[in-house]
């Protein structure tokens, strides 16, 4: 990863910026990737988390990181479609209710095994669609996160 040339192209404006949270902002790196950007410690918790659980899940639930800084302050993902309503999740998993999404076999498996927090898995921006299947693209946000940085 060139950070260098990242940060540039940020700079220059040659990347869209895509958004930002409490403790990261997101740019479209033009390139089929995002490049999110930490703000604080949380956020580089948060790319980090990201990092380790795409690293080690096979679910096929997750956009997957691409690269990430030696301090895991610039994390590399692949760039997903805006999902516009939760609902549109619901559609694919065939649900009509979040109370059903969260019975899911891989959604309980997932927040399950990597400690995430269920309310996150059903807001919109915590989900994108890539190749035409929805994939979580924000996933930093643990109970650990929670616990130490809020």
């Amino acid at each position: 990863m060139d950070i260098n040339r990242i940060i540039f192209s940020i700079t220059r404006g040659y990347c869209r910026y895509i958004g930002s949270g409490s403790c990261r902002e997101v740019f479209d790196l033009g390139n089929g990737y995002v490049v999110k950007i930490a703000k604080n410690a949380a956020g580089i918790a948060q790319n980090k988390t990201e990092y380790y659980i795409s690293r080690y899940d096979n679910s096929n639930m997750f956009a997957k990181v691409i690269d990430v800084s030696k301090n895991f302050e610039f994390l590399i993902m692949e760039r997903a479609d805006k999902v516009y309503n939760i609902t549109e999740i619901w559609r694919y998993f065939d649900v009509k209710s979040k109370k059903e999404m969260f019975a899911l076999k891989q959604i309980k498996s997932i927040s399950q095994n990597y400690n995430l927090l269920l309310s996150d898995l059903n807001r919109q921006s915590s989900w994108g669609v890539i190749n035409g299947r929805p994939v979580i693209i924000d996933y930093g946000f643990t109970r650990e996160v929670k616990e130490k940085y809020y």
